[in-house]
């Protein structure tokens, strides 16, 4: 039986979970990736037919379990979420059926977490949660809807004025007072707090700002668990952040993820390789894989890579609407900027500083 190709939301949703992931292994034990995560593995579920469904359910219940703190974030969950990721690759490779025995570990990790037998779709909702308290409906809707407010007017700043931001944080920390929990004030102050960094656009645009502002803009959403302890806790965690950006802190980028990245870069690398040998190329998957090296880059904050990803992308695009993949020079500008991908990636895996790579941007320039 033939495989139908992934659709472009289907490779969209493993990026999407390839940035939650780096997200949560870069703050260890912070949540702010795992959504992404999870809404990825969701897409891919109501996408998904036979044997696929119920592993991506699994997944989804597994990080679900990571998220609500009933799993440890530990060396095992992380070789799990890190085997969802490889799963997702062969699924958008054609894979017919997942990996044998992958949905039970998941399944058996969630057990052994919580200490039920019970089967893996109904473990979730068997977990004792603590009581919320009793609080106000008409403050629980009050902070809803300035949540939302500032959600909207963050998402739609493009034009540069960040004044309807700031008003609706002012609406923000004046609902938190009346909800009278000290968790929601400590989020309505901490995003308020990073608001005169955000006249500075350098800052403005800085990735590591706007991930944390978008972890917190998140929680807001989040009404179901107010007043929880699970509430608070992932506040304390997405404040540390906000309160670093504050102070200009940002955590040094861990070994682990500089060697999770050199390998994507040569996967992307491959894949990329592999298309242009093809006899029409698809410039649409040429630019999606650089575009996925740039987003990555960006989140680790490695510039030149991320520079480099982002000329290739556009090289790509221009020449698949001009000379065409097959023209000697686009040829050898691709191949050009792949190379120095490969280098920049042994680069990572020794821990050294990345290379500039103005004469190869020069060269992808004139495509």
């Amino acid at each position: 039986m033939s495989v139908a190709p992934p659709s472009p939301s289907q490779r969209q949703a493993r990026s999407r979970y390839q940035r939650g992931m780096l997200a949560w292994l870069q703050q260890p034990g912070d949540p702010a990736g795992l959504p992404e995560m999870r809404a990825a593995v969701r897409h891919l579920e109501a996408a998904a037919g036979g044997d696929f469904a119920p592993f991506w359910h699994s997944a989804e219940v597994f990080l679900r379990a990571i998220s609500d703190g009933t799993l440890a974030v530990d060396a095992e969950s992380r070789r799990l979420c890190a085997r969802i990721d490889l799963q997702m690759r062969a699924a958008l490779n054609g894979s017919e059926a997942p990996e044998g025995g992958l949905a039970e570990e998941l399944q058996q990790c969630i057990r052994q977490g919580a200490g039920q037998l019970p089967p893996v779709t109904e473990l979730i909702s068997l977990m004792a949660k603590p009581e919320a308290p009793d609080l106000d409906a008409e403050a629980v809707a009050a902070w809803s809807a300035a949540g939302n407010a500032a959600v909207a007017a963050w998402n739609g700043r493009g034009s540069g004025d960040l004044a309807p931001f700031r008003r609706a944080l002012i609406d923000l920390c004046a609902a938190a007072m009346s909800l009278n929990l000290p968790e929601t004030l400590h989020l309505a102050e901490s995003l308020a707090g990073v608001g005169d960094l955000l006249d500075a656009p350098e800052a403005a645009e800085d990735p590591y700002l706007r991930a944390a502002i978008a972890a917190a803009l998140e929680l807001l959403g989040d009404t179901r668990d107010l007043g929880l302890p699970v509430f608070a806790e992932r506040v304390a965690h997405v404040a540390q952040r906000l309160a670093e950006c504050r102070e200009s802190q940002r955590p040094a980028v861990s070994p682990t993820l500089l060697r999770l990245f050199a390998g994507e870069i040569g996967e992307q690398a491959a894949l990329m390789r592999e298309e242009l040998a093809c006899l029409e190329p698809d410039g649409e998957a040429l630019a999606e894989s650089a575009h996925c090296l740039a987003d990555h880059a960006a989140h680790l904050e490695l510039d030149s890579a991320e520079a480099l990803a982002q000329g290739l992308a556009a090289a790509i695009v221009r020449a698949q609407a001009g000379h065409g993949f097959d023209h000697p020079e686009v040829r050898e500008a691709l191949e050009a900027a792949l190379a120095e991908l490969d280098t920049m990636a042994d680069f990572l895996l020794v821990a050294q500083p990345l290379p500039e790579a103005t004469d190869i941007l020069e060269i992808l320039a004139q495509v």
